[in-house]
């Protein structure tokens, strides 16, 4: 039998649903520290925050207020 889901509101971006059942799954492996950090600055970035850009500590003393 399958469940189907009523949506409540849509956009470009998102979909609210009435009622959603995620299907766990078993994860083969583990994700690295490094995997995770890309995944999240890639998610973040898709909801349009900017990335920061990244500094030296050549740089810095040139960026600062006085």
């Amino acid at each position: 039998m399958v469940d189907y889901t009523k949506p409540i509101a849509e956009s470009n971006n998102f979909i609210i649903l009435d009622k959603y059942n995620k299907e766990w799954k078993v994860a083969e492996s583990y994700q690295s520290e490094d995997s995770l950090e890309r995944e999240l600055i890639e998610d973040l970035v898709n909801q349009g925050y900017e990335y920061p850009v990244s500094y030296t500590h050549l740089t810095l003393p040139t960026n600062r207020e006085v």
